[in-house]
């Protein structure tokens, strides 16, 4: 067997402080490998293990050369986008299934804090009273049906929501979607949820124009890329309709500042959509079935059973959704 060394680029801050520890101990239990860091790559077969703030084109050119493999976790894939000669003919599998229920389920958790808060009675209420309306009488647009929005809009739709999709790229004969929101009617829209990628289809898709036709009473969830909003457009539409209400996640720029001060119906959190209690192990378990795959499997049963998690099935005319 091919002996391959495998270089993290960088770990995220949500991660736990012995994260590489354990990483470098799964390793350790697959014949063949040896976990260098990046300063200090050999000439070996490499496998790269990427996130967010890993830039290819900053890398040695020499580790690009003698990449065989690229694996990136568990986050988004935006940065890949200005870079696709550089990892275009390198077999690049994603870990989004790692954060579609985490994040899915953030989402879930705004859009029921949003709707209606749980009250607490400390004594007995003899009226028993509570001034709510249910899912199902709300209509809510889903922007994106990936894996996170496939996970929303099944769970929305089991309760009984009015589901508008909105999604260019996904052909599913099962749903009923718009290619743009300009196909439909935008202010029949209670709640909108930011379930997208970034690329140049979607940068600011959520911008003074969208807003323009928005619903008055709107609840925005934006859980997916910060640069899908125009903020600026967002405080405008807020500042105009007070009893609008946003959840976010993300931000154009990282972390937020005080441009959200005196804006009481924004709930703002710090990217933290896709953490949960047992995401390190999750991503180790992921790594370890990618890489065991990778040096047991002929290259072409590896990249059939890694279809739907390859990057370069997600580059599209040119766009990677």
């Amino acid at each position: 067997m091919k002996s391959f060394q495998v270089i993290r680029t960088g770990v995220s801050p949500y991660q736990s402080q012995d994260f590489i520890s354990l990483e470098r101990a799964m390793i350790s239990t697959i014949g063949s490998l040896e976990y260098r860091e990046l300063d200090h790559f050999t000439d070996d077969p490499a496998i790269l293990i990427t996130n967010t703030h890993t830039e290819l084109h900053l890398l040695p050119k020499k580790l690009l050369d003698q990449t065989k493999l690229i694996i990136h976790p568990n986050s988004g894939y935006d940065n890949f986008n200005h870079v696709v000669d550089q990892w275009i003919h390198i077999p690049t599998v994603i870990g989004h299934q790692i954060r579609a229920q985490a994040v899915a389920e953030f989402t879930l958790t705004a859009l029921f804090q949003g709707l209606s808060e749980l009250p607490q009675h400390i004594k007995w209420d003899n009226k028993r009273q509570w001034k709510r309306n249910l899912i199902a009488e709300k209509n809510i647009w889903i922007f994106g049906h990936g894996h996170i929005g496939k996970i929303l809009s099944r769970t929305l739709s089991a309760l009984g929501a009015h589901l508008t999709i909105v999604d260019p790229f996904i052909q599913d004969l099962e749903i009923q979607k718009i290619n743009h929101w300009k196909d439909g009617d935008l202010s029949q829209a209670e709640v909108v949820i930011s379930a997208m990628s970034l690329n140049k289809t979607s940068e600011f898709l959520f911008n003074h124009d969208f807003f323009s036709h928005a619903h008055p009473k709107l609840l925005f969830i934006n859980g997916a890329r910060g640069r899908l909003v125009e903020e600026k457009s967002l405080r405008e539409f807020l500042l105009q309709n007070p009893e609008a209400m946003a959840f976010l996640d993300v931000f154009n720029k990282e972390p937020f500042g005080d441009e959200w001060i005196g804006f009481p119906q924004v709930w703002k959190t710090s990217h933290i959509a896709g953490v949960e209690n047992l995401l390190d192990q999750k991503i180790l378990d992921f790594e370890k079935k990618v890489i065991e795959n990778f040096l047991t499997l002929k290259r072409s049963d590896f990249l059939s059973s890694f279809e739907k998690e390859l990057l370069q099935n997600k580059w599209i005319k040119g766009i990677l959704i």
